[in-house]
């Protein structure tokens, strides 16, 4: 006879690898790790700035006779998607042809489009310009920043003015007055680059492809509206 073979008593039992409070202070160890990783990443790549392309490019007349300027005004809205870390627009130049002559922004400009009877009292600190259906008001020296977060809008404006040039000394040259810059836009297929540089974002370019601008409406009026029916 077979002699049966004398089985363990009770069970074999396993012990966990890891008792409930050591799950629990693992769990809290990696969740710690991951919000700290995630601020390093934050900390190091800092804002970030989301700018919506240009849809709109305003062109109007400032002063008056041999005195008056070509100015160009974009509006560009922009959010600061970043949790913690705010910005600053250090500097936008805007250029008609390619980059050989630029305009820095020297402002920001509220435009209504409306003819009143009676112009509002100009505010202290304030330039405001008044045209045939366009009312201007000019705020300079202004810092815009972007807090984390926000959403901003602003219509920057650009005196095209040989003062305000950058390149060569010939081509600014040409943008003595309103009507001697007029001849240094171009009519038909007019494209506006837009660059920016943030403090901390680094550096954007915009483009809006006006198409054509009606350069002698501009003249006899003094301002003219060109919506950017391509940007990119």
């Amino acid at each position: 006879m077979r002699q049966s073979q004398a089985r363990p008593k009770g069970r074999f039992r396993f012990a966990p690898a890891l008792r409930l409070e050591e799950s629990l202070s693992l769990a809290a160890f990696v969740m710690s790790l991951s919000i700290t990783l995630i601020n390093v990443y934050y900390s190091i790549r800092g804002s970030e700035i989301a700018v919506d392309p240009p849809a709109q490019l305003i062109l109007y007349r400032d002063g008056s006779g041999d005195a008056s300027v070509l100015t160009a005004a974009v509006r560009i809205d922009m959010i600061n998607v970043s949790d913690g870390y705010g910005d600053v627009l250090k500097s936008a130049r805007l250029s008609f042809d390619g980059r050989r002559t630029a305009f820095e922004y020297q402002g920001t400009v509220k435009t209504v489009f409306a003819n009143p009877a009676s112009p509002p009292t100009c505010e202290l600190g304030l330039r405001c310009v008044q045209l045939p259906g366009l009312y201007v008001i000019e705020r300079s020296d202004e810092i815009l920043d972007m807090p984390s977060g926000a959403a901003r809008a602003f219509h920057l404006s650009f005196p095209l003015v040989s003062w305000n040039c950058a390149g060569p000394a010939n081509a600014c040259g040409g943008f003595e007055t309103f009507d001697r810059s007029l001849q240094g836009l171009p009519g038909k297929q007019a494209t506006a680059s837009l660059d920016l540089n943030f403090h901390s974002d680094g550096g954007r370019t915009l483009k809006c492809n006006a198409g054509r601008i009606d350069l002698a409406y501009l003249q006899k009026v003094g301002w003219v509206s060109v919506p950017c029916s391509s940007v990119s």
